[in-house]
Parts: C-alpha cells; structure tokens; sequence
C-alpha cells in the first residue's frame, strides 16, 4: 500500500518546489571538479623528511673520505679507506587498506520514488486525463537516478471504482475523495501492478510544460528520423491537428514542446514515452546554458499555479545533494517493450494491458542499466529510419535499424 503521508500535504505554498524539483533532477550535470597540483609545484615539492635524511649521509660520506698521513718517511700509495654505507633501515610491513565496495543499484522498492503526474484540464471540462505518467527512482547512495513512463492507456483496477485506463485514475481520486487524493490512488495502482511504492508526487498542467520553456528561451532536441503526428483538433470535430519536425536539430517554443511531449496518432504511447524524456534532458541542458538556477524566484513566481506536489523544503534539498554531482550517464530512461505491454480489445476500445508481468519485473530490474534519457526519443516517426551517418572508405557494413521501443 503506497505510503499515507502522501494524504493532505499538498498545499499552496508548496507548489513552487515542484519547480525546484524538476530543475534539480534535469538539470543535473554541474559537476565540481577537485583542486589539482599545479604541475611545477608537484615537480618541484620534495617531502621535508627526505631531504634531512639525504643531508645527513652526505656529511658522513665527507668526513670518512679524508686521508690520514702516517710519519714515515718513503712514501707509499696509501690503501684506500672504504667509505662505509649508511645503515639500512628494514621497513615496517604496512597494511594495504581495502577500498570500500561501491554501492550497487538498489532495488525499486529500496530507492526514493517519485510520482510524476501532467495534466492538461481544459476549460469548461468537468474532468481531465493524466497525459504523463512517470516514475522517477532516485537512488542516493549510487548517485543514479531511473525514469520509466507508464502509457496513459493502461487497462487497470481502479480501487472504487472498477476497470478502467490509468489515465482516469488522478480525477477519480481527486472527485471521490481518495484518502492522499488523485496521486495517491495513482500510487496505490502502480505499487499494485509494478511493485513499485512511491514517496512523494508531483501534479503538472501542461500549461507550465509550455511557460517553462518559454521562459528558457526554448528548448532543441534532435530527431534521426522526421517526426509527423497528428492529433485530434481542439475545436473542429473530425478534424487533425498536424505536427511535424524535420530530421537533425530543432528548437522548440513551449507550445512546440507541448506537442512533442503529448501528440501520438501517428505513433503510440510507448515512442510518446521516449519524447518526453528527451524533452527532459532537453530542458535539463537548456537550463545549465542560459543559468536557470540564478533565475529560480522569478520562475517560481510566473510558474508556481502550473505545479501542485507535496514535497517540502527538506526533500529539495536531499535531491538537490543528489543533483549537484550528475551526469548525462547517470540519468536513465526506459519505456516499456511490446512484451512487457501488449494492445488489447476491451468493448470496442483499443487500451493497453500488461502483457508479461516476468519481463515486466526484468525491465524495472534493469533500469539503472538502461540508456541514458538524452538518448530517448530520437526516431522520429520511423523505427526502421536509420541514424544519419557519414559514410567513409572504411564503412563497409549496413546500418542496423534502431530497435523497436524499450530500453
């Protein structure tokens, strides 16, 4: 059962460390580099005790060559006087100290999980759908933090309320009155069908997604293949809306990033997972360019009615201890494979049920292992699209096709 004291933290003026939260864990990669000798000093320093030791025996080296002259009047070659050797010291036997073992990756349900919730409530709806599900595992001890994305239309038992896609499941806690609220309840599902508890959560609109970036001046990621999705249009029924991105490197606005993250007609949940991940990275390394954290009051301030969480200042800043000393092989991302999580056909609707939970386990096992987020969601529309190369004299094998999604 996920932990209660999720139940009735979420308040007001919490809302701004939601912020912090996201900027801690994708913009992890300052890292501090440790004072080094300059290389005269190292060449020049020698230890105090090695040159007192080297005085000495030279002294007595000198005083032990000099001739005594004996009164005899035929001179004779004088033998020579062996100079004797300074005494040897014998060692004392030191011990080799053991170097401590490095902490292994802990187990999900040994590391720090947080929920991460985006939703985008429309006005005039009276409820909304969870568009973003993620898990984030932070695991202290080895400095590795795990993201998986859960596809929004996963077939699962909603405690009171039945059967239905995860994606209901944040409104019906909240309108129910679930003990801890919609995170709560979305909690208690994923620790039933993963294993996996979760400590704290974070509850975005997607309109925060987009003034985010915008007020990073945007963000670029990269796509090996073309990108075209659709969705269906807010306003014209029975009409598409089209996004597209050309292969390479593109800079995207908030409502761009909006769309990468959240459009999926032409694709599926599983590759919209990847997207979004990248799009963190891509956050994470546009922050550290224009110096996001020296920014960090006035963002909260045009930010903070975007984010709902119930962190406190104490779990800022653990996490922030954490992210200080990140790097881009640190952070891991993974999206269920199609073994893991399989279609299915419920009452004429197409959702997502687990498919084998065994290998299900074996990919949240390996999550520590898996690629790292800035790899993510770069194959655009076309999983066979190959990454573009520059072909060389020496290149004489085919380039494979990217793998179908996972890790």
């Amino acid at each position: 059962m996920i932990i209660r004291h999720l139940a009735g933290r979420s308040r007001a003026q919490h809302a701004v460390l939601a912020l912090v939260l996201s900027l801690l864990l994708i913009t992890a990669g300052c890292q501090a580099t440790a004072p080094q000798m300059s290389p005269a000093a190292s060449a020049t320093a020698v230890p105090a005790a090695s040159v007192a030791v080297e005085s000495a025996s030279t002294a007595e080296v000198v005083a032990s060559a000099t001739p005594t002259v004996g009164p005899t009047a035929t001179p004779t070659d004088p033998s020579p006087t062996a100079t004797p050797a300074p005494p040897t010291e014998t060692p004392e036997p030191t011990e080799t100290p053991t170097p401590s073992p490095t902490p292994g990756p802990k187990t999900l349900r040994e590391t720090d999980n947080y929920l991460v919730l985006g939703i985008d409530p429309r006005p005039g709806d009276r409820a909304w759908r969870t568009d973003t599900i993620m898990v984030v595992a932070v695991d202290h001890e080895a400095k590795q933090v795990g993201i998986f994305s859960i596809p929004r239309d996963l077939w699962v038992e909603i405690p009171g309320y039945g059967m239905g896609r995860i994606n209901q499941a944040d409104f019906q806690g909240e309108t129910q009155k679930y003990p801890g609220g919609g995170p709560a309840l979305v909690g208690e599902i994923i620790e039933d069908t993963f294993d996996v508890p979760l400590h704290h959560w974070v509850r975005i609109k997607q309109e925060g997604l987009v003034e985010l970036v915008d007020a990073l001046g945007g963000v670029e990621v990269t796509l090996n293949c073309p990108l075209h999705e659709i969705t269906p249009h807010p306003t014209k029924p029975g009409e598409w809306e089209k996004f597209d991105l050309p292969a390479g490197k593109n800079l995207l606005d908030g409502e761009a990033a909006k769309k990468f993250a959240t459009f999926r007609y032409n694709s599926n949940d599983f590759y919209r997972g990847q997207r979004q991940q990248q799009l963190i990275w891509a956050i994470k390394e546009r922050a550290l360019q224009v110096d996001a954290i020296t920014k960090l009051p006035q963002i909260w301030r045009a930010l903070s009615h975007t984010f709902q969480t119930d962190l406190g200042l104490l779990d800022v800043i653990r996490l922030a201890r954490v992210g200080i000393g990140l790097s881009s092989d640190q952070i891991h991302g993974h999206t269920f494979s199609n073994q893991a999580i399989v279609y299915a056909n419920v009452g004429g609707a197409q959702v997502l049920k687990i498919g084998n939970p065994q290998v299900v386990k074996q990919e949240l096992d390996g999550l520590f292992s898996s690629k790292s987020i800035s790899e993510q969601g770069t194959i655009g529309s076309n999983a066979q699209c190959p990454p573009p190369v520059t072909p060389t004299p020496a290149a004489t094998e085919p380039v494979s096709p990217l793998p179908t999604p996972g890790s």
